[in-house]
């Protein structure tokens, strides 16, 4: 090959590939549009329900103390899980009071008790759908037991 094909060829090559680069990165015209990233290598995956779960107990009851009663861990576990959700999101999601044992909830945190009632509400939903599919199955007698996995007694 002579000179002037291979530097050609390197240009489109070299066009190609930033053309692919483009079209993968984000723009640059949007600077205050956040990264998207895929699901799959989100932070977010790394997260506990039970977390979201101590998160919202907390934002209602307005304090450690009261949120463990009700979901019957100790102030620890609801302050450790509440710690490994400010760790995985990389935001303060409470303010703990100063020689009170009152919380208050930052904004970051409103927007992900916000969501994690939802996904609690969304949780609860395909309980309620999977307790009722069971129901069915078995007034028709097609339950479990009956299924592709015969119940092992």
């Amino acid at each position: 090959m002579d000179d002037a094909f291979r530097r050609q060829w390197a240009v489109q090559l070299a066009k190609e590939r930033a053309d692919q680069a483009r079209a993968w990165s984000p723009t640059y015209d949007e600077p205050d549009e956040p990264e998207r990233r895929p699901l799959e290598r989100s932070r977010w995956l790394g997260l506990q329900v039970r977390s979201l779960l101590a998160l919202v107990a907390v934002a209602e009851e307005g304090s450690f103390v009261q949120a463990a009663r009700r979901l019957g861990y100790s102030r620890s576990t609801i302050s450790h899980q509440i710690a490994q959700l400010e760790s995985a999101i990389g935001e303060s999601l409470v303010v703990r009071g100063s020689g009170s044992r009152s919380v208050t909830v930052t904004p970051a945190g409103n927007v992900v008790v916000a969501h994690g009632r939802a996904v609690l509400k969304v949780l609860e939903n395909a309980e309620a759908q999977l307790a009722e599919l069971a129901r069915r199955e078995r007034s028709k007698g097609t339950g479990p037991s009956r299924g592709l996995f015969p119940a092992t007694q």
